[in-house]
Formats: structure tokens, C-alpha cells, sequence
């Protein structure tokens, strides 16, 4: 506001008139007036840039604070089931394609994969009914190349073994975790006999 009312000032003595002479006034001003004025203008042209400066940057804050906020306030977990009998060879992922529940888009189905969105404590439930005769399978929870925890699963005769596990990790954002079976070749009953949760406890960092 200053820097348009001492431009207004500067436009009043540039167009003022002398009364007798009909002259302008700025004749009679010094150059010392006249720079000292144009040397205020440029300051309050300067003060304004920064202050514009400071809203972008106020604006980019806020921003970037309000994703803060959705994420801490966003639910993370889901529940995925297998629909139909399935058999895996030793060390592929399984891949559970009925989906439950995904609240925040971490389970990839098509990948049989659960990448955490942000970095935090995690509990995963694993329950497994395995196909095949006389055999015994070990069912892997892994964090991309480190094992997180195993259950263990067969099919005897008439007698079929459900294996159920839970289990905590704390989590990097991006961790990949997944399933897969240690055993040549596993099968895995369907019609939801076997499911695989996670569920976010804490964010973390």
C-alpha cells in the first residue's frame, strides 16, 4: 500500500503546476528529492517481491502438510482370500485374488503383493489349508529376501491341516511382503480356506 501512495506523490510533483508560471514543480525539485524517492519505490517494489515469495513458499508448506495429514489419518490395512484351488511351484508367490478389504491400495492381487505405504508397525495373519497327498508344506512370510516368520500346513489321508500364523514387523516404506511356499509343488485349497491380512498398528518416523 506505502509504494502506491509514494507513487502517487512522485505523479503529483511530476504533474503539479506552478500557479504564476505555469512550470512544473519537479523543476524545482533536487536531484537528492528525486532519487531518494525512486530509491523508496524500488525498496517497497523488492519488499512486495519477497513477501509474494513468502506466500508461495507458505503455500507449498501447507501443502505438503495436508498430505502429512491424509496419511497419518488414513487407514492402512486389507484382507485377501483365495477363491479356487491353486497350486504354486518352490518359491513362487502366492497369489490371493479375492480382495476383501484394501484400505489404502497397499495389496497388489495381480502381484500376490503388499507394499507398505508408509513406514510403521504392521501385524500379518496368515491362514493356509494345502493340498496333496502325504504332503507337508512350509509356508514363508517374506519381507523381500528376509524371511519374517513360517507356518506349516499338510494333507494326510482324510485329515487336512490348517496352519494359521500372526505376527508383527515394523515396516520401511515400499517393504514388499508376500508369500510363497517351500515346497515342489504346493497346492492350496480355495473357496477361502486360505487368507492372508495385514493391518497398520502405528506409523512410525
Amino acid at each position: 500500500m506505502k509504494h502506491f501512495l509514494i507513487f502517487g506523490l512522485l505523479c503529483t510533483i511530476c504533474c503539479a503546476k506552478e500557479p504564476e508560471t505555469g512550470s512544473c514543480l519537479l523543476d524545482g525539485a533536487s536531484d537528492g528529492d528525486i532519487n531518494a524517492v525512486r530509491l523508496r519505490l524500488a525498496e517497497e517494489r523488492e519488499r512486495r517481491l519477497l513477501l509474494e515469495n513468502d506466500v508461495q513458499l507458505l503455500s507449498l508448506r501447507y501443502a505438503q502438510l495436508q498430505r502429512m495429514l491424509n496419511q497419518v489419518l488414513s487407514p492402512v490395512g486389507f484382507v485377501v482370500k483365495l477363491s479356487v484351488n491353486t497350486n504354486i511351484q518352490n518359491g513362487e508367490v502366492l497369489k490371493l485374488d479375492k480382495v476383501d478389504m484394501n484400505e489404502g491400495n497397499g495389496y497388489n492381487p495381480a502381484l500376490g503383493v503388499f507394499r507398505a505405504p508408509v513406514k510403521g508397525m504392521y501385524m500379518f495373519s496368515i491362514t493356509a489349508m494345502t493340498r496333496g497327498e502325504g504332503k507337508y508344506v512350509h509356508i514363508l512370510l517374506m519381507n523381500g529376501d528376509k524371511e519374517l516368520t513360517r507356518l506349516f500346513s499338510g494333507d494326510i489321508g482324510s485329515g487336512r491341516m490348517v496352519g494359521a500364523v500372526s505376527v508383527p514387523a515394523i515396516l520401511n516404506e515400499n517393504d514388499n511382503i508376500f508369500i510363497k511356499a517351500f515346497v515342489t509343488p504346493a497346492g492350496f485349497y480355495g473357496e477361502y480356506f486360505t487368507s492372508f491380512t495385514g493391518l497398520l498398528i502405528q506409523r512410525m518416523g
